[in-house]
């Protein structure tokens, strides 16, 4: 075997461990999926064209027709990556980067039809490109040269638009690797045979380079969701990045408010490694009821935490949701500060209405936040909730088909000009979470 060969064997060895490398380490994310399987296929496809040079024109088996469809299958993977890259850009950028992605699709269906019909006019295209400058004047060159560089061409020009329109932070180092990376495919097809295996191997150094990249900012960002953030809305950042997903917007939502009752006076009388047992359990009891209902803990501060039902993940049934989270509160987390002390409570207070959501923040430190009536109002229903008590407006109540007993209770909230009805659900209303 020659040492082209040799070498073009090495360069597929590599695109296939990269590719099994990306899906072992994010096989959940479509993105990733297809861009694994563009990587795996463009192995699969220097491989069986290595083969092919060994072998010859003279010994060309049959089904040598298929190597310009594998080439394309890996294309086409790298073209749907593309593609749902592109959703992460918004709306602006699908359209116009679809046709062209779909037009590149094309040309490269049409060089691979082309390879089928003629294998062995294409196998003497990439062994006439070594040490042969007139073979470059050759029809069947620019037949086999220019067809997939126009594929390249077209799909160039929709990475640079959706490079324009911002997409997600972590896909935008691999799209701009990828602009590099291109072109060096690119002329593996037309430098001469002995050259492909560096052009294959450099294109490959410079997108891992976008690779470690991305890796590394979906690493700061599991961090922030895995603290805050509901199981489903990392499943929703996969899909539409982490821009789409925690835009800033206006959703009507439910908020959860909770507290625990007596800790000032209790954290003044025990040990501070004591107090710091009890915060941490009490937190994680917290993480765990919020991610039972889909909520987003939004704050965790001091002895109490705010929580955000129905968004980012939008759900029509977020006052029900919120109203079980309160009752699972009062029942399951109450119990674990209790056994510190007799002395300590927990309050819930609980509101529904519009807010503002979304994050702000700058580079790996930013915060998810939601403003709004709402929000005050279940901070002020939880101040003045009791222990064992949960304190709901009539909002929530109403959307989640509930009644209490009692009459309602007409408070004045700082921040509203009207008083808010409200209604005190107690002990016996919070034993079933």
């Amino acid at each position: 075997m020659s040492s082209s060969n040799s070498g073009l064997l090495v360069t597929a060895i590599i695109a296939v461990g990269i590719g099994i490398a990306f899906l072992v380490s994010d096989a959940r994310t479509p993105s990733t999926r297809w861009l694994s399987g563009a990587l795996l296929a463009t192995g699969v496809a220097i491989g069986f064209n290595a083969y092919l040079l060994h072998v010859g024109v003279e010994d060309l088996p049959f089904w040598a027709r298929a190597a310009g469809f594998i080439e394309a299958l890996a294309f086409i993977c790298g073209v749907e990556w593309g593609i749902r890259v592109s959703r992460t850009a918004g709306e602006r950028a699908g359209p116009r980067v679809w046709g062209l992605s779909r037009l590149a699709e094309v040309f490269v269906l049409f060089h691979a039809a082309l390879s089928a019909v003629f294998p062995v006019q294409r196998i003497e295209h990439l062994i006439g490109a070594m040490g042969d400058p007139a073979f470059y004047l050759s029809p069947w060159f620019w037949a086999f040269a220019t067809v997939p560089t126009v594929g390249f061409v077209f799909i160039t020009i929709a990475a640079v638009r959706m490079l324009m329109r911002g997409p997600d932070k972590a896909e935008s180092g691999r799209i701009l690797s990828m602009l590099v990376v291109l072109p060096l495919l690119g002329f593996s097809f037309i430098v001469p045979l002995h050259l492909a295996p560096m052009t294959l191997a450099l294109s490959q150094v410079v997108f891992l380079f976008g690779a470690l990249r991305y890796f590394m900012v979906q690493g700061a960002r599991a961090q922030f969701m895995a603290r805050f953030m509901a199981p489903q809305v990392a499943e929703l950042v996969r899909t539409r990045g982490l821009r789409q997903a925690m835009r800033k917007h206006r959703v009507t939502v439910s908020i959860v408010c909770v507290d625990i009752r007596g800790f000032t006076s209790y954290a003044h009388g025990v040990e501070p490694e004591v107090v710091l047992r009890l915060l941490r359990n009490f937190y994680a009891a917290i993480g765990m009821a919020a991610a039972r209902y889909g909520g987003t803990i939004k704050d965790l501060a001091g002895d109490g935490a705010l929580i955000v039902i129905g968004a980012p993940v939008e759900m029509e049934d977020h006052a029900a949701r919120a109203l079980a989270l309160a009752r699972r509160l009062q029942s399951h987390t109450r119990p674990v500060v209790q056994r510190y002390s007799t002395s300590l409570g927990l309050g819930v207070g609980v509101a529904t209405g519009q807010v503002a959501v979304g994050i702000v923040g700058q580079r790996a430190r930013f915060e998810y936040v939601a403003v709004g009536p709402a929000v005050n109002l279940a901070a002020r229903l939880c101040d003045r909730a009791r222990d064992g008590e949960i304190r709901v407006d009539a909002d929530t109540l109403q959307l989640a088909g509930e009644s209490a007993r009692g009459k309602p209770l007409r408070r004045t909230v700082k921040g509203l000009a009207e008083p808010v009805a409200t209604y005190v659900l107690g002990a016996e209303d919070a034993s079933n979470p």
